[in-house]
C-alpha cells in the first residue's frame, strides 16, 4: 500500500511542478475573478453570469488537465525507459497503474478545491445567492473527471498519448450527447442505426447525470436519491475502467 501511495504522491508532484499546470490553475482562478466585472452588460443576470463561468471554468480547465497528464502517464514512462525499472520491482502493475490514477485524482481535487473556494468567494463577493447546489455541483464535476480520467489511462494502455487524447475527448462529447441519442433513437426507422446507438449508449458513460449546472444556477433542489445515483454511477464506471486497463497493462509486452 504504501508503495501505491508512493507512486500517487510521485505523479501528484511531478504534476504540480509543471509550468503548464500553474498556468491552467492561475488562468481558471483569473476567469472566475473577470466575472465579478461583468456586472455592467450582465443586464441583470450577474449571479447566472458568475456561477456559469465559475463552473464551466472548473470543468473545462479540469479536463485540460486529464487531456495533458492522464493521456500520458503510462506512455511517458515507456518513452523515458523508466519503465523497465519500474516492473523489475516488487510490485505489481496494477499498483503502479492505480499510483498513477490516485496521483492524478489528486491534481484534480487539488485543482479543484483551489477553483471551487475561489468561486464561492466570488460568489459571496457578488452578493449572488449561495445554496448548497453550488459545492454540489463542485462535487459532480470532480465525479465526472473520476471518471473521464480512468477513460484517459484506459486509452493510454494501448495507444499514444495524441490518440488517447482523441479517444478521451470524443468519449466525453459523446457522453454529453447521450440524452440527444435516446431522442434520435425514437424518430429514426433505421433498424441498423438503431442498433450501433444503442450500443454505443451502453458502453459510453452518461457524462449528462453529473451536470446539475443549470440546477445550481438557478437553486433547482437535487434530491438526495439522486445524488447517490450519480456517485454509485460514476465510482462503478470508474472501477470498470481501471479494471480493463490493469488487465491490458499487465498483459502487456514490454
Amino acid at each position: 500500500m504504501n508503495k501505491l501511495f508512493a507512486i500517487a504522491g510521485t505523479v501528484y508532484k511531478e504534476s504540480l511542478r509543471s509550468k503548464v499546470i500553474i498556468s491552467l490553475i492561475i488562468i481558471a482562478v483569473l476567469i472566475i475573478f473577470a466575472s465579478l466585472f461583468m456586472s455592467p452588460i450582465a443586464l441583470g443576470e450577474t449571479e447566472r453570469i458568475v456561477k456559469d463561468i465559475g463552473l464551466s471554468s472548473i470543468s473545462f480547465f479540469s479536463l485540460l488537465i486529464v487531456l495533458l497528464s492522464g493521456t500520458r502517464l503510462v506512455y511517458q514512462e515507456t518513452e523515458k525507459k523508466t519503465i523497465y525499472m519500474i516492473i523489475t520491482k516488487p510490485i505489481s502493475r496494477a499498483r503502479i497503474l492505480w499510483g498513477k490514477y490516485l496521483g492524478l485524482l489528486s491534481v484534480i481535487f487539488t485543482i479543484g478545491i483551489i477553483t471551487g473556494l475561489f468561486l464561492l468567494f466570488v460568489v459571496i463577493i457578488a452578493k449572488c445567492g449561495l445554496n448548497w447546489n453550488l459545492p454540489l455541483s463542485i462535487l459532480f464535476i470532480f465525479l465526472q473527471f473520476v471518471l473521464l480520467s480512468a477513460i484517459a489511462i484506459f486509452f493510454s494502455t494501448f495507444t499514444s498519448p495524441v490518440m488517447s487524447g482523441i479517444f478521451t475527448i470524443m468519449t466525453y462529447i459523446i457522453g454529453f450527447l447521450i440524452k440527444d441519442m435516446a431522442f434520435f433513437i425514437e424518430k429514426t426507422d433505421i433498424i441498423f442505426l438503431k442498433w450501433i446507438i444503442k450500443g454505443i449508449m451502453l458502453i459510453v458513460p452518461n457524462f449528462y447525470y453529473t451536470d446539475i449546472k443549470l440546477q445550481a444556477i438557478h437553486s433547482i433542489n437535487i434530491s438526495f436519491p439522486y445524488i447517490i445515483f450519480v456517485i454509485c454511477y460514476s465510482l462503478i464506471y470508474s472501477l470498470f475502467f481501471m479494471y480493463i486497463s490493469t488487465l491490458i497493462f499487465e498483459a502487456k509486452e514490454f
